[in-house]
C-alpha cells in the first residue's frame, strides 16, 4: 500500500488539453469520468500548453495528458508525462464526410500524421471523390488549405487547427473528432494511469525495502544515470540522494562504475572496490524488463573484519560451482571400474587428502568431481587447476593469491588465490608432479596449517579445503630423483585411488563408445542410428588396440566417425584406415605398455619414433635413462629433433608448458644427455 503521504494516495489526475471546438467537447465529456479520476481541461496549445502542464505537475502528480493532432504531437515530444492522442476511426471519418456533403461540392480529408490505410481503401471501394492529405506542422496545414481552396474544394474534414484554417479560407470546415473519440481517449488515459500507478506502487514498496537494507544499493538506467540510491549508499558516497539522482555513476565514483555491466549484460559477484576509506565487496547485475536490458544495479557490502571475511566472500564460488560430473558418470561394467567406484564412494565420506593416479585420459578429474558431489562438501565450490599448464610464477599467484602492490602489474585491491576460492569445498590439483620445489614447500604448509599466505601479505587466512591431487606419472620416480618432497608425498597420499587404463577394462570400450555416440551425435546433429555402423566399424578395427590415450582418445575417435557418418554413405575398411591411422600404426601397437601412452600423448596422431625404447626386459643403463625418464625422454628428444629446437612448437606437440619443457631438458642434461639448444618461435 502507498504511504499516506505518497502522491499515489491521491486520485488520478488527467489533464485534457484543447482549444476552440475540442475544448468544448472535452468539457462536455469529462464529467462522465469524474468518479474514476480528476479531469481538468486546459485551453492552450503548443508552448503555452507545455508550460501549463509543467506548472500543474509541480503542484500534484499528473498521471496522463489527453490531446489531439499537432498539439498532441508537440506535447508528446516535450513532456515526461504520458500523452494520449484523441484517436479517430472509420466511423468518425464517415460521420464527418456525411456532414460535409451539405456543401454540395468536392470534399477533402486533412489529417494530422499518417493516413490510415483503411480510409484510403474505404474511399476507393465506394468510389468516393475525396482528396486525402496529411500534415505534421501548422505551416504544412496552411499550405494544404490554400492549395485545396485553389482547387475548388468546398468542404474539409479535419482536426481543430485545420478546420479553423478552412473556415478562414471560405470553405466548410467539418470538425473531425466525435464524442466517441474523446471517450476512447479518456478510457485509454485511465488505463494508462492505473497501470502506471500499480508500477509506481511496486516501485515505492521496493524503495521502502531497499532503504532498510544495511548494504549499499544504487541503480542506474541504460545510460548509467543514477535512478535509485538507498541511505547506506548515500553514506558510503558521502552525498545526499538529491545530489546523486540523474548523474552518471562512473563520474560520481569510478570504482563503482556499471558501464561494463551495461555494455556486456553480465553479472559480476564479489568484486572489491575502495571508496575513500571504505572497502566494499560489490555485486553488479543487469536489470531486465520483458527481456530487454533497461539498466543495472550495484550492491555494496562493507566488511569490518576486511582482512579475513572479505577474502572468503570475494573468492567464494557459487554453491557446487565447477563440478558437473557425478560418480555415475563413470561408464563401464568391468570389475576394474567397479572397484574404482566402490573406493570413490568410501573416500567421499572422508575429508582426507586424496591422490588419484592413472594415465592421461582415464578420467581423473571426473572421479574428483564425483567424489566432491558425493561428499558433504557438495554445496561448496569445486575448483580445478592443471599445475603443469602454468609457469611457476603465475602458478604461485593463482594458488595463493596476492595483495595490492605485491608485484608489478598486480591487480588493484589484490586477488584471492584458488585455495580461498575453494573455501568450504574441494580443490583439485592435476599434474601435481609438475610443481616446483619452492611451491611444494608452500603447499605442504597449507596442508599442515590449513591457512594460506598471499603474496605480499603478512597475515595468513584460514581455509577449509579438501585437496584431491592427481598425476599421470609415478611420483616415486620423482622421489628417487629428488625432484619431489617426501613429506609432501606422504601428506598427499593419505588416500590413494588408481584409475585403470582402458585396455585393462574388459568390455568397457564398447560401453563407453555407445554412450559417447549418443552424446556426440546429438551435439553434432547427426542421427545416432546413421552413425552407429561407423562406430561399430571403429570398435571392430580397435579390437587389439592398446588405447594409449584411454577414454579421451576413444572420444576423439568416436567423434571422427560421427562426423564421417554425416559425409559418407557407409564405413568401408579403406575409410576406417584413412580416418583412424593410429589403429594401424605398428610402432604404437608394438610399444611396451609403459611407453605407449607417452608416445601418443603428444598432438601427433601417428609417425615413427626412431629412438630406442626401454622395454620391460631392459635396464635403464642400456640407454642411459633414469627410471622415471625413459619413455618421456625419448619422446622429448625426438620432438626437439623434429622441431629443430623450436620451443613453441615442441611445447605445442608435447602438450606441456614452457616451464615443464625447461625442467625436463634440465633433467635430461643432468642425466648426461646431449640435448640440443632450443630457440624461440622462429
Amino acid at each position: 500500500m502507498p504511504s499516506p503521504h505518497s502522491s499515489l494516495a491521491q486520485r488520478p489526475l488527467i489533464l485534457a488539453v484543447g482549444f476552440h471546438r475540442l475544448q468544448g467537447l472535452l468539457r462536455d465529456i469529462a464529467p462522465e469520468y469524474q468518479a474514476q479520476a480528476d479531469i481538468e481541461v486546459i485551453s492552450s496549445r503548443f508552448e503555452q500548453a507545455v508550460g501549463d502542464v509543467q506548472r500543474r505537475q509541480r503542484q500534484r502528480r499528473v498521471d496522463a495528458v489527453v490531446a489531439a493532432g499537432s498539439n498532441g504531437a508537440y506535447l508528446r515530444e516535450r513532456l515526461e508525462v504520458p500523452v494520449v492522442a484523441v484517436r479517430v476511426d472509420g466511423y468518425d471519418v464517415l460521420r464527418a464526410l456525411a456532414s460535409a456533403r451539405e456543401a454540395e461540392g468536392p470534399m477533402a480529408v486533412l489529417l494530422h500524421g499518417a493516413v490510415p490505410p483503411e480510409l484510403s481503401g474505404f474511399l476507393q471501394a465506394f468510389q468516393l471523390d475525396v482528396q486525402v492529405r496529411s500534415y505534421v506542422s501548422g505551416d504544412e496545414a496552411r499550405a494544404h488549405i490554400s492549395d485545396l481552396a485553389r482547387r475548388g474544394i468546398k468542404a474539409v474534414v479535419a482536426p481543430g487547427l485545420a478546420t479553423d484554417l478552412a473556415q478562414g479560407a471560405g470553405m466548410l470546415g467539418i470538425f473531425l473528432y466525435s464524442p466517441e473519440a474523446v471517450r476512447r481517449s479518456f478510457e485509454d488515459a485511465l488505463r494508462l494511469a492505473r497501470a502506471a500507478r500499480q508500477e509506481a506502487a511496486r516501485s515505492e514498496r521496493l524503495d521502502i525495502i531497499i532503504d532498510q537494507l544495511q548494504d549499499g544499493v544504487i541503480a542506474v538506467d541504460r545510460h548509467e544515470r543514477i535512478e535509485t540510491v538507498n541511505p547506506s549508499m548515500e553514506r558510503i558516497l558521502g552525498q545526499p540522494r538529491s545530489q546523486l539522482l540523474g548523474k552518471r555513476l562512473g563520474a560520481v565514483q569510478p570504482e563503482l562504475s556499471l558501464e561494463r555491466t551495461l555494455r556486456q549484460g553480465i553479472t559480476e559477484n564479489d568484486r572489491v572496490a575502495r571508496v575513500g576509506d571504505t572497502l566494499l565487496v560489490t555485486h553488479r547485475r543487469p536489470v531486465l524488463e520483458q527481456g530487454m536490458q533497461t539498466g543495472a544495479v550495484l550492491i555494496g557490502q562493507e566488511s569490518t573484519a576486511i582482512r579475513r571475511s572479505e577474502r572468503r566472500l570475494r573468492g567464494r564460488a557459487a554453491p557446487g560451482g565447477g563440478a558437473r560430473y557425478r560418480l555415475s558418470s563413470l561408464i563401464g561394467g568391468s570389475a576394474a571400474i567397479g572397484r574404482v567406484v566402490q573406493a570413490a564412494e568410501r573416500y567421499a565420506r572422508s575429508d582426507a587428502t586424496l591422490l588419484v593416479t592413472g594415465e592421461s585420459g582415464t578420467g581423473k578429474e571426473i572421479v574428483a568431481q564425483g567424489i566432491h558431489q558425493a561428499s558433504r562438501r557438495r554445496h561448496g565450490p569445486f575448483v580445478a587447476l592443471n599445475c603443469g599448464a602454468l609457469p611457476e610464477s603465475l602458478l604461485e599467484s593463482e594458488l595463493f593469491g596476492y595483495e595490492d602492490g605485491a608485484f608489478t602489474g598486480a591487480r588493484r585491491g589484490g586477488k584471492p588465490g584458488l585455495f580461498e576460492a575453494a573455501h568450504g569445498g574441494t580443490l583439485f590439483l592435476d599434474e601435481i608432479g609438475e610443481v616446483s620445489a619452492p611451491l611444494q614447500a608452500r603447499l605442504l604448509r597449507v596442508l599442515q596449517e590449513r591457512e594460506v599466505l598471499r603474496l605480499g601479505a603478512t597475515e595468513p587466512t584460514p581455509v577449509d579445503v579438501r585437496i584431491i591431487a592427481a598425476t599421470h606419472e609415478d611420483l616415486r620416480g620423482r622421489l628417487d630423483a629428488g625432484s619431489f618432497r617426501l613429506d609432501l608425498y606422504f601428506r598427499l597420499n593419505l588416500l590413494r585411488l588408481h584409475l585403470p587404463p582402458l585396455r585393462d577394462r574388459e568390455g568397457d570400450a564398447a560401453r563407453i563408445a555407445a554412450a559417447l555416440l549418443d552424446t556426440i551425435a546429438a551435439r553434432l546433429g547427426v542421427p545416432a542410428v546413421r552413425a552407429r555402423p561407423f562406430v561399430d566399424a571403429l570398435l571392430a578395427a580397435a579390437a587389439n588396440y592398446p588405447w594409449p590415450g584411454n577414454v579421451r582418445e576413444l572420444e576423439n575417435f568416436v567423434e571422427r566417425m560421427v562426423i564421417a557418418a554425416s559425409l559418407e554413405p557407409r564405413p568401408t575398411p579403406a575409410l576406417v584406415r584413412d580416418l583412424l591411422p593410429e589403429l594401424f600404426d605398428p610402432d604404437v601397437i608394438s610399444l611396451p605398455t609403459g611407453a605407449r601412452q607417452t608416445a601418443l600423448g603428444s598432438s601427433r596422431p601417428s609417425g615413427r619414433l626412431d629412438i630406442p625404447w626401454r622395454t620391460a626386459a631392459s635396464t635403464p643403463a642400456e640407454h642411459g635413462l633414469p627410471p622415471s625418464l625413459d619413455a618421456s625422454a625419448a619422446l622429448l628428444l625426438q620432438t626437439l629433433r623434429d622441431t629443430a629446437g623450436n620451443r613453441e612448437e615442441a611445447c605445442r606437440q608435447l602438450g606441456i608448458s614452457r616451464t615443464t619443457l625447461w625442467r625436463r631438458i634440465k633433467a635430461l642434461r643432468d642425466a648426461g644427455f646431449n640435448v640440443p639448444d632450443i630457440g624461440g618461435s622462429s
